[in-house]
């Protein structure tokens, strides 16, 4: 695969892919958010963080806008520096993600 066409999910990976990737992610959210606030009794904030976090790679994977507030991170494909940002910024929130899920709140 050339390093050109990471940047664009869509080239390279299915949409049933993506769809699968995006639902277990989102199942393994909820399932740790109950063990933590319902089993373990943890009082912290960071599995919203967590969420917001899956939330930018369920847009960047399926060529949405990124909702980050005051920054612009729309999806334009004429832009390809901008798709490369995007790329980086939605590979910090799946680290992010993780992070949070196994380490963080615990």
């Amino acid at each position: 695969m050339m390093m050109n066409k990471l940047i664009w999910p869509d080239k390279w990976i299915s949409v049933k892919a993506r769809m699968i990737f995006i639902a277990a992610i989102f199942i393994l959210w909820v399932f740790i958010s109950y063990l933590k606030y319902f089993v373990f009794h943890v009082d912290g904030v960071l599995q919203v963080v967590s969420f917001y976090a899956w939330l930018i790679i369920w847009t960047y994977l399926f060529d949405k806008d990124i909702p980050t507030g005051t920054g612009s991170m729309t999806f334009d494909d004429e832009d390809e520096a901008g798709q490369i940002v995007r790329t980086l910024f939605s590979l910090m929130a799946l680290v992010v993600f993780f992070l949070v899920q196994f380490f963080g709140d615990w």
